[in-house]
């Protein structure tokens, strides 16, 4: 098991959450945190970048739905960036790849 960290950094053009290691039922809920205490104003991009993700189970895939149900609240916008292909594949086999907006970089 990889330690989960997220690290918040801004851009001029996006708020970035990258996130690293295992997001699973352990710690899923420091996703959802980062995301509801970035400062994030109504027309603002929240880039997630996981391309240091190593294990994402449905727990996290729960916390990116939640994360994209309050960035879309707040009248934001965000984008998965450098998905692996094992979370993209379950983010396909759930249909959620019509949900998200995903690239492969910023």
């Amino acid at each position: 098991m990889t330690l989960l960290t997220i690290t918040t950094s801004p851009t001029p053009t996006a708020l970035v959450l990258e996130v690293a290691g295992d997001l699973d039922h352990t710690n899923a809920q420091q996703l959802r945190r980062a995301a509801r205490e970035a400062a994030l104003p109504a027309g603002r991009l929240l880039a997630v970048d996981l391309g240091k993700l190593s294990f994402c189970d449905s727990s996290g895939i729960t916390a990116l739905l939640a994360v994209r149900n309050h960035v879309v609240s707040v009248g934001a916008r965000v984008v998965l960036v450098a998905v692996p292909v094992n979370t993209r594949r379950l983010l396909n086999m759930t249909g959620l790849d019509q949900v998200f907006d995903m690239r492969d970089a910023a």
